[in-house]
């Protein structure tokens, strides 16, 4: 047996261990501070981290494992990625927001979530997790565009940056752009991807509760 795409183990594995790393810093912020929409944010890495690995691990070894082990392996990687989307989106709403409109906004994340992982539980199409990850993000930029909260409108520039480099990330994925035969569409998503997270990481820094 053999590892069957090592680029995008490595790349998967460098951009999980990032993603951990921050989601630490932004546990122990949360911490410092007392807010909660930073620690939501936190989640939000720690999901991105689960992920990462366990895509990584499935790209990667998925000729050593059963069928019921990949599949499972992949399963995680897909309802992780679902987790990391309501996590951010639940996080602004929190910052963004107060009253009635927050408490719709935490119950539509929720919704949101359990949605999307009962439809995983018979897909397995990447492209499901772009359409999820996609339109959550949508709804974290529109809310940090529309909210003048002193919770999120320091954080509203990276949160732009982060999610326009999201966007890019997903249309290499999307289109499958591959620069070269041993470094492909995944590869690059993942190192761009990278670039988006530290945006976003920057942005859950300074997140406080509206």
């Amino acid at each position: 047996m053999r590892i069957t795409e090592p680029m995008t183990l490595v790349t998967d594995y460098v951009m999980g261990t990032l993603a951990a790393l921050w989601a630490v810093k932004l546990l122990r912020a949360s911490a410092a501070t007392g807010s909660l929409p930073t620690r939501l944010w936190g989640l939000a890495f720690v999901a991105t981290a689960v992920a990462s690995f366990a895509g990584g691990s499935w790209h990667g070894f998925i000729q050593m494992m059963s069928p019921g082990e990949a599949r499972a392996l992949w399963k995680m990687t897909l309802i992780a990625t679902g987790i990391g989307s309501a996590a951010l989106l639940a996080s602004v709403a929190m910052a963004a927001t107060t009253g009635t409109l927050q408490r719709v906004l935490l119950v539509a994340a929720a919704v949101k979530l359990i949605v999307y992982a009962w439809w995983m539980s018979s897909h397995d199409d990447f492209i499901f997790v772009i359409y999820d990850y996609g339109s959550a993000l949508l709804a974290v930029v529109l809310l940090a565009w529309w909210s003048s909260s002193p919770g999120v409108a320091p954080a509203a520039g990276w949160i732009f940056a982060g999610v326009g480099v999201a966007v890019v990330a997903a249309l290499i994925q999307a289109l499958g752009l591959a620069p070269h035969k041993h470094f492909n569409h995944n590869d690059l998503f993942h190192v761009v991807q990278m670039v988006a997270l530290y945006l976003l990481y920057r942005a859950g820094l300074l997140l406080r509760a509206a």
